[in-house]
């Protein structure tokens, strides 16, 4: 029952009684007091002194005991790097269990997913900051074809943005760059220009242009190809949606210099210094800031009415997709299947792509140390402008907007643009392969009968963890973690037992294998991971930072920001349950989630 709430005395419109308001008046102020009436007034006193010295005890006593427990509570100590350049060690407390867990699950959310001869069952999303602000940021979009369509179904967007050198790119990519794409899709759909030409050597009239809501407003013209059924003219919307925002961030503050130059209005270098910020000033900043920092963008695109899958990624975000095999025997294991390659200065084929796009005297310094020019690591990435200006146009807009605060170009900074947006796009058809017919199960989540998985497929979305520890889950440990949970895996496991579950054709060599890491893993012996989190991106992210070893995950959540950033980078991750769009209660019309007993991980309807 809801506790009453008290109201102010007008509000109450509270009356006073007869009996007050012919109150007798209060006899006149005296300092004698009655003997018996002054006993009282003593016993009250002394009441009153002795609940205040036990009151003050307790209160002595707690405070004791709760310093007693901080002194109890383990600690550890970290390198500092001084102002000066030296180093000196920081003492920092190490979390409980319960609050690494409340840490670690804080943004962790399940979605279900209900749509009619749609694939996807549900989804799992987390993120866990190390800077201040995250800067990683993510997005899932689901949008509806129109009913006058020929073909029906959703187009399901996932994002997950890997911020870098400030939160603003990232952000901004996780609320506009579904519109570029579905912008560009729309032109694909109703067969116009420029990707009716790409089927056609003769081109009908180019259309007009349109906006994004005539994606669901218009259907395709009878006479129109359907080009989304051709894998390459939808890589091609992809990839152009991709290069046109990145254009837009790059050039706007230099569009805006431009026109606030024409109009006088540009702000003064020492009314800039002195806090004088006008409205120009605002919005350059606004323009600027998302332009200089940067991010990578892994954007997962799921086309129910073609049941295909379409993954493009710019920069070293990962995606990777888990297919379940059945052996005959009533079970089976999961198959790799990399949907994406790191795209950084340590990548063989990035860096051959870099050096064949500039003149041959720059072979030698447009990667050094792995990184472009030897500062960053992504070779491709939306923002970073600093790598993308004509040489000057970075110190001029500094200076007009942010003068004092902005680094140099780079090191032999000559022929520009050093860095890229355009994704690599990798398309699959969900139709192929479709596993041995199963009976149909009530719930789907989660199963304990190992030759009975709740989904065929599903699709794992995580951006670079812990890139210092060197303890990045591969590829093989993302499909086996998340298989063997599907399959009912629980409580501390050893690697050799996880990695059982899956099989990775692409391990030594394949289309889409990325490249070794800077230094392999260490897990350790013994059991190293755990199966203890309901949600899925939650499971992977736990593993990834120490699994069954929970003091070293207890010891990475620990460190506040800045300093964290030495140990682990922002880490978000989505993991996509995938099944079969044609089998009602599996993934066509949905199914029913079912907690299982021991997770406390709440699900959420999703439309």
């Amino acid at each position: 029952m809801p506790t009453p709430r008290r109201l102010p005395l007008a509000a109450a419109h509270w009356r006073p009684s007869a009996a007050l308001l012919h109150r007798p008046a209060p006899r006149p102020y005296s300092t004698t007091v009655a003997p018996s009436r002054r006993s009282l007034l003593d016993l009250t006193l002394i009441g009153i002194l002795g609940a205040s010295v036990t009151g003050f005890l307790l209160y002595r006593r707690t405070g004791d005991d709760m310093a007693q427990q901080e002194g109890d509570r383990p600690s550890f100590t970290v390198p500092v790097v001084e102002q000066t350049g030296g180093t000196s060690k920081k003492t920092l407390n190490l979390l409980t269990a319960a609050e690494t867990n409340a840490r670690l699950k804080e943004n962790e959310a399940s979605f279900a997913v209900s749509r009619r001869n749609n694939p996807l069952l549900r989804y799992d999303t987390n993120n866990l900051a190390s800077n201040s602000p995250i800067e990683d940021s993510s997005c899932c979009t689901i949008l509806e074809r129109n009913d006058a369509s020929k073909l029906q179904g959703d187009l399901v967007f996932f994002g997950v943005f890997d911020g870098h050198s400030g939160w603003q790119t990232s952000h901004l990519l996780s609320s506009a760059l579904v519109p570029y794409v579905a912008r560009e899709l729309d032109l694909v759909f109703r067969g116009a220009d420029p990707y009716l030409s790409l089927l056609s050597p003769s081109p009908s009239k180019p259309s007009s242009s349109s906006s994004i809501f005539s994606l669901f407003s218009s259907s395709p013209s009878p006479h129109k190809p359907q080009l989304d059924q051709h894998d390459p003219i939808m890589q091609q919307a992809i990839k152009n949606a991709f290069t046109k925002m990145d254009h837009e961030i790059v050039s706007a503050p230099v569009r805006l210099l431009d026109k606030l130059e024409k109009e006088g209005k540009l702000p003064s270098m020492a009314a800039t210094k002195s806090g004088g910020f006008g409205v120009e000033h605002s919005e350059a900043l606004n323009t600027l800031l998302p332009a200089l920092s940067g991010s990578c963008a892994l954007l997962a695109f799921l086309d129910a009415g073609r049941n295909k899958l379409h993954v493009a990624v710019t920069g070293d975000s990962r995606a990777v997709m888990g297919v379940w095999v059945p052996d005959g025997k009533d079970g089976g294991k999961w198959r790799v299947e990399p949907l994406s390659e790191d795209q950084t200065g340590r990548n063989p084929k990035e860096v051959a792509r870099i050096q064949s796009e500039h003149p041959p005297n720059e072979a030698d310094t447009v990667i050094v140390r792995g990184r472009v020019l030897g500062g960053l690591e992504p070779t491709r990435a939306f923002g970073d402008a600093r790598y993308k200006w004509p040489p000057g146009q970075q110190q001029k807009l500094a200076a007009a907007f942010h003068p004092g605060s902005v680094r140099g170009p780079p090191r032999n900074y000559l022929t520009p643009p050093y860095v890229t947006a355009t994704p690599e796009v990798v398309s699959v058809d969900l139709s192929a392969e479709r596993p041995r017919q199963r009976k149909s199960i009530g719930s789907f989540l989660p199963v304990s009968s190992p030759g009975e998985p709740p989904a065929t497929r599903f699709v794992a979305n995580i951006d670079p963890t812990v890139p210092v520890r060197s303890d990045r889950l591969d590829n093989q440990e993302i499909v086996s973690l998340v298989g063997a949970h599907l399959c009912g895996v629980r409580g501390p496991q050893t690697r050799q037992a996880v990695l059982a579950h899956s099989t990775d054709p692409t391990a030594v060599s394949g289309p889409h294998a990325s490249h070794a890491p800077r230094q392999e893993p260490t897990r350790g012996e013994g059991e190293v991971y755990t199966f203890e989190d309901g949600n899925l991106a939650t499971h992977l992210m736990r593993n990834s930072l120490g699994g069954a070893k929970r003091k070293d995950v207890s010891v990475l959540l620990s460190i506040p920001a800045p300093l964290s950033r030495r140990y682990r980078d922002d880490i978000t991750c989505t993991v996509i349950l995938l099944g079969d769009p044609a089998r009602d209660g599996e993934g066509g019309s949905g199914g029913v989630y079912r907690r299982e007993e021991g997770f406390d991980t709440p699900l959420k309807p999703k439309l």
